[in-house]
């Protein structure tokens, strides 16, 4: 277990105070990069209209709300579809911020599915709505957040892409898609984003804790992470394929070394301790390995813990997670999961609140332009809680 990881587990819940400096000084903070000073200034702008505009965030609504001249939709709709900044910076800072915050913050992450009208905007494709089954065209952004337990803030997003995309190169010119993105899963992208923040120093010992969303990719997840010595907790399904670790001392027989699922194992051959939450639930926890299917890999080797949650009422395992943290008690494992939904609740606050799903514009560059600086506004909420002021006089 890292040290980061030992420091999460063993670290109270504090409420973090916020920055006082104002919303000039945050966005030069996190923008201070950019070369220019117009597209500082725009880059403060949008900011302002994603926190103080009613209702839908378009550059034309945002600039009714903060009384801005006649051009100002245009010049916004430039700084953010075709001013070639790079974003990655700015993400940097928000994670830096982040864990200024919260120190004992874990990495999380969530697959988003954004709707939208016409056919034209970047990674667009027909998909099914798990809530009504009806099929729409929408994007599917990748967010990574760090979240101590009360709070989620999303600090990076990766777009979905496919062979649609990226095998096009007409599309890939007009959506302005850089010839070294390819399609790849979504636990890649998460990959790639840690990767991003490690190589910046920025909360690169932090433990990963995922949803079922990626259970999926579950056992090459779990392979990526291991050989980046990362600590990670990450959900799986019930029938997810393991095999049991044998008992130090014991002699190893087909029983022990077959492969069976998560859901026999915790029914079979896991200890009962009671769980420190309400519900009349059970945590069970056992020893295991994830079948690779290179069993030469260093990695195919590797012990994990699996933990479930079994409730008293079904009589059979609900929920099953596979972790690195070993030593950790099965609640605590229990404890760390359930920031996924802490995550899951900041997602929807900032599609209500901050305009996540309003981009307007079909290019690559501006969608990750529009979806760093909502994360950006969803932050300064954070730093700096209080009434909004119902309009903001226009920039000179």
């Amino acid at each position: 277990m890292s040290a980061q990881a030992t420091a999460v587990l063993g670290a109270p819940l504090r409420a973090g105070h916020g920055s006082h400096e104002g919303l000039t000084a945050y966005s030069e903070r996190v923008f201070g990069h950019l070369p220019r000073s117009d597209q500082r200034r725009w880059a403060a702008t949008y900011l302002r209209g994603l926190l103080y505009t009613p209702g839908r965030k378009t550059v034309r609504r945002m600039a009714q709300a903060l009384a801005l001249p006649d051009s100002a939709p245009q010049a916004l709709q430039q700084f953010i579809t075709a001013s070639p900044w790079e974003w990655t910076t700015a993400q940097a800072e928000l994670a830096r911020s982040a864990v200024e915050l919260m120190p004992d913050a874990v990495w999380t992450a969530k697959s988003v599915l954004l709707r939208k009208r016409g056919n034209h905007s970047v990674g667009l494709r027909p998909r099914l709505l798990p809530e009504t089954g009806r099929r729409v065209n929408c994007q599917v952004g990748i967010g990574l957040f760090l979240s101590d337990g009360r709070r989620s803030l999303p600090v990076a997003w990766r777009l979905l892409l496919d062979d649609t995309w990226c095998a096009d190169p007409e599309r890939r010119r007009r959506a302005r898609i850089p010839h070294e993105v390819a399609p790849r899963p979504a636990w890649a992208l998460v990959l790639e984003m840690l990767d991003q923040f490690a190589a910046v120093g920025v909360a690169e010992a932090a433990p990963l804790v995922l949803g079922h969303d990626y259970a999926h990719g579950a056992a090459r997840l779990a392979a990526h992470l291991a050989c980046r010595g990362r600590d990670f907790v990450v959900e799986v399904p019930s029938h997810q394929p393991l095999s049991p670790v044998p008992l130090r001392g014991a002699r190893p027989s087909m029983a022990t070394v077959a492969i069976s699922d998560a859901a026999a194992l915790a029914e079979a051959r896991c200890p009962r301790t009671p769980a420190a939450h309400p519900g009349h639930s059970y945590m069970y926890s056992t020893t295991v390995r994830i079948p690779s299917s290179r069993p030469s890999a260093p990695t195919a080797h590797q012990a994990h813990r699996l933990v479930a949650e079994v409730s008293s009422a079904r009589k059979r395992p609900s929920r099953f997670w596979v972790t690195s943290l070993r030593d950790a008690q099965p609640a605590t494992v229990r404890a760390l999961a359930h920031r996924t939904a802490v995550t899951d609740a900041a997602v929807r606050d900032i599609q209500n609140e901050l305009g996540l799903l309003d981009f307007e514009g079909r290019s690559f560059p501006g969608w990750h332009h529009h979806m760093t600086l909502a994360s950006a506004a969803y932050l300064y909420r954070h730093l700096e809680p209080g009434p909004a002021p119902q309009r903001w006089p226009g920039l000179t």
